[in-house]
């Protein structure tokens, strides 16, 4: 068989009420350090994040002011267009009349013809074969 035996120490059991009240004020005292490291490390977080925050936006503010003052697009999608549109003007001005309207017209319904949408297309030895 197995035999125990009680383990004695001053925070096994039993103690006088100092020792209770000790405990309790240790405890009390580690409970408010651990707030405080916690309080202290998400205040820390919320600055560095507020940090990273008002540095892009001070960037952000500086290359939109410089796209302003400058006169140029801002912003990936301004600057595609501007883009788009550069490259409009460079090929309309080498293509014959009929291609440059077909060129600049905007895509969508307007260009698709009745029949509906172009599911494949091949090339023949006749020419271009269209399944709608």
């Amino acid at each position: 068989m197995t035999g125990t035996q009680k383990l004695h120490g001053p925070g096994l059991g039993g103690g006088n009420i100092f020792s209770q009240i000790g405990r309790w004020i240790t405890l009390a005292a580690v409970s408010v350090a651990g707030l405080f490291m916690l309080f202290f490390s998400a205040a820390f977080a919320l600055l560095l994040i507020g940090g990273i925050l008002a540095i892009a936006a001070v960037a952000v503010a500086f290359f939109w002011i410089r796209a302003k003052l400058t006169g140029r697009p801002f912003g990936p999608k301004a600057v595609m267009e501007a883009r788009m549109e550069e490259l409009r003007a460079q090929m309309g001005s080498q293509m014959p009349p009929q291609m440059n309207d077909m060129f600049n017209a905007a895509p969508g319904p307007a260009m698709a013809d009745e029949e509906g949408p172009i599911i494949d297309a091949h090339q023949t030895p006749e020419g271009w074969t269209v399944e709608r």
